[in-house]
C-alpha cells in the first residue's frame, strides 16, 4: 500500500510540474507579445484586447495568466532589472583583480542591453507608469548595481588599475554609456553585438584610466 502511495505522490509531483512548465511557457509568450507591442505603440496605447489578438487567443486567457495590463508592464520591468543586478553581482562576486571584474561588468551589462533592447526602452519610456511598490522595488535593485559598481571602481583606484578624481562621477559615466546604448542600437546594422560590447569594453576601460597595455590585454581576453 505504501508503495502505491508513494508511486502516486511521484506522478502527481510530475504532473503538477508539467503543467507549470506549460503556465510557463504561455506565461513567457504572452511577455513576448507584450513586449513588441508596448515597444511599437506605447504602453498606454496598448490594450489587452490588441495583446490577446496578437497571441491568436482570447482577452480571457491574457487574464488568466496576468491580473491586468499593468502586471505585464511590472514584470517586464522587474525582470529586466533583475537581470541586470546578477550581471553586476557576478561581476563584483568574481575572483578577478579590477580591470577584470570591470571588464566583465561591462560586456555582461552591454550584452544583456543589446539582447534586451526592447525592455529597456520600456522601462525608460514607461516608468511613471508602474505602481509605487515596483518603482521603488526597481530603484532599490539599481541602488545594489550602483553599489557593486562602485565597489569595483574603489578597488581598482585602491590597486592604481584606475585613474580619476571621482568615484560618483565615473560609476555614472560608465553605467550611463553600457545603459544607454539601446538608444541608438538597430538590429539592422551589420556590426554585431559582440563587436559592439568590444568597442563599449574599450570606451569604458579608457574612462577609468586603464592604461594601453593592460587594456589591449583584456580586449583580446574577451575576443577570444
Amino acid at each position: 500500500m505504501a508503495w502505491k502511495m508513494e508511486t502516486m505522490a511521484k506522478s502527481n509531483d510530475k504532473a503538477t510540474a508539467l503543467r507549470n512548465d506549460i503556465l510557463a511557457i504561455k506565461r513567457e509568450r504572452i511577455l513576448s507579445e507584450a513586449v513588441d507591442l508596448f515597444y511599437e505603440n506605447g504602453y498606454l496605447s496598448t490594450n489587452v484586447d490588441a495583446i490577446a489578438q496578437q497571441l491568436g487567443a482570447t482577452k480571457p486567457f491574457v487574464y488568466y495568466h496576468f491580473k491586468s495590463k499593468i502586471e505585464l508592464l511590472s514584470d517586464i520591468c522587474s525582470r529586466l532589472m533583475l537581470e541586470a543586478l546578477d550581471v553586476a553581482e557576478a561581476a563584483a562576486g568574481a575572483e578577478l583583480g579590477p580591470v577584470d571584474k570591470l571588464a566583465q561588468f561591462t560586456v555582461g551589462f552591454t550584452k544583456l542591453v543589446l539582447e534586451r533592447h526592447k525592455h529597456v526602452s520600456i522601462y525608460f519610456r514607461e516608468e511613471l507608469n508602474l505602481p509605487e511598490d515596483v518603482k521603488a522595488a526597481i530603484s532599490g535593485m539599481r541602488r545594489k548595481i550602483d553599489h557593486r559598481l562602485r565597489g569595483i571602481l574603489k578597488e581598482g583606484l585602491q590597486t592604481g588599475d584606475f585613474y580619476f578624481s571621482s568615484v560618483a562621477v565615473a560609476s555614472q559615466i560608465v553605467s550611463g554609456m553600457v545603459s544607454y546604448s539601446f538608444a541608438w542600437y538597430d538590429e539592422a546594422r551589420p556590426m554585431s553585438k559582440d563587436a559592439i560590447s568590444r568597442q563599449m569594453l574599450e570606451q569604458v576601460l579608457m574612462s577609468v584610466g586603464v592604461d594601453r597595455a593592460r587594456l589591449e590585454e583584456v580586449q583580446r581576453l574577451h575576443s577570444a
